[in-house]
């Protein structure tokens, strides 16, 4: 999935958000610089609820970007990151290339040994015509995997822990709609579509259709306060999991599967990633992600209920 479709579905400006509420470790209150700027994206994180916002919907933001680093002249890690944010802004946002190149090169020049400088460089060298052109390339073989999955037998996941007891294998389930949700207790993204999950589960729970959030082994646990390290000890990983699904309301279930997180089989290299299985064990769907509304997951669900004739919810 790429960064703008994640922003349009509410979740995050990319990944350079780094002091989010969904960070690896338990992070220190915010510099009152990092603090402002997190309150700017939350305004265009608001604007993008109803569509793709313009340059005109979004002045007063970039107005305020300006306005914080005129505040904050000095060269810091902080303010070095406000300009890389507004530089985003135009990038994944507007899909302002042009600016957006500007302003990436002004933060090397500017900010130079800054985490923000780094990304800005390699920024600048993805979007150099080879460097476009190779990525285009991967897409095109990537959507071709997708495409030649789907309608596939579903590559199969052996679990080496569920919350669900019973089975030990993805095609124990054939037989019901199976919703795969590939995610990690680290993975912001993850985190912030629970709650679309969660409604879900609860509008398909007296029809025949599993919902199950697919991880591996990670080496440690994030999101539970301060990061717990699990390396070398997979019990110690798989016992914490019952109290993260605890606290953050996960009401469906959670395996670990023996094949990594990012699973090539099923062509993952972002998560969240959501594949639908058939009841005959095909794939029918993959590459969704859980937040995005227009990939109407619960249509998608639906319409394979009625296929098979399974009971579905009388509404909705």
């Amino acid at each position: 999935m790429n960064n703008l479709r994640l922003l349009l579905a509410g979740l995050a400006l990319g990944s350079l958000l780094s002091l989010s509420a969904f960070s690896q470790t338990a992070a220190p209150a915010p510099s009152p610089v990092v603090a402002e700027m997190q309150a700017i994206v939350g305004q265009v994180r608001e604007k993008m609820k109803t569509g793709k916002p313009s340059a005109a919907d979004l002045a007063p933001q970039i107005a305020a970007f300006d306005a914080l680093l005129s505040k904050h002249p000095e060269k810091t890690e902080d303010t070095a990151q406000v300009a890389m944010m507004k530089a985003s802004l135009y990038q994944q946002v507007l899909g302002d290339e042009e600016t957006a190149k500007k302003l990436m090169a002004a933060i090397t020049a500017d900010y130079p040994g800054t985490r923000a400088a780094t990304s800005a460089g390699r920024v600048l060298q993805s979007l150099t015509p080879e460097a476009k052109a190779k990525a285009k390339a991967e897409q095109e073989a990537h959507a071709a995997k997708l495409a030649a999955l789907v309608g596939a037998p579903a590559p199969e996941l052996d679990f080496t822990w569920t919350s669900r007891p019973g089975f030990k294998k993805l095609s124990d389930l054939r037989g019901n709609v199976v919703v795969l949700d590939f995610w990690a207790t680290w993975c912001g993204p993850c985190i912030a579509s629970f709650p679309q999950v969660r409604e879900k589960v609860e509008h398909f729970k007296d029809s025949p259709v599993v919902v199950l959030g697919v991880t591996s082994l990670q080496g440690f646990v994030a999101n539970l306060g301060p990061r717990i390290d699990t390396k070398g000890d997979p019990q110690k990983e798989y016992d914490l999991m019952p109290r993260f699904m605890k606290e953050k309301d996960m009401t469906w279930d959670v395996a670990f599967s023996s094949q990594q997180v990012f699973n090539p089989d099923y062509g993952i290299r972002g998560i969240p990633y959501v594949a639908i299985i058939a009841p005959d064990g095909k794939v029918r769907h993959a590459g969704l992600h859980p937040g995005d509304k227009s990939a109407d997951i619960s249509g998608k669900i639906k319409a394979l209920l009625k296929e098979f004739n399974l009971p579905a919810p009388a509404k909705g």
